[in-house]
């Protein structure tokens, strides 16, 4: 690994960790999902390849706490009953305005070295 590569996989790890709610949020917003669903949605996402389902659960449960996300069990014809999560419309509020605080820093990271 260059040194190069090391710098990024550090900053890379960081970005993740500054921007999974975001994502969890925006996902559910879509419309309500399970924990599979969530994670092969989130696979998708620029560094989230390798996501493992367990580790949604601890910030689901967060973000449930915090009045962000509901979840409920319902049951299915075929096996065990799945859990739900639903963006709240305080989850959504919040969502808009980690989406506004996102683009401002991608405005002044685009705009760098334009004012002279």
């Amino acid at each position: 690994m260059t040194p190069k590569d090391d710098v990024l996989e550090r900053w890379i790890s960081q970005a993740r960790k500054g921007y999974f709610e975001m994502l969890l949020l925006s996902r559910l917003q879509a419309g309500r999902a399970y924990g599979y669903q969530i994670v092969a949605s989130l696979k998708r996402a620029p560094g989230f390849e390798a996501l493992a389902e367990g580790t949604i659960y601890p910030v689901l449960a967060r973000m449930k706490k915090d009045g962000l996300v509901t979840a409920e069990w319902v049951a299915t014809d075929a096996g065990a009953p799945r859990k739900y999560y639903t963006t709240t419309a305080f989850g959504a509020d919040v969502l808009t305005e980690m989406r506004r605080v996102w683009k401002r820093m991608g405005d002044v990271l685009d705009n760098q070295g334009m004012d002279s």
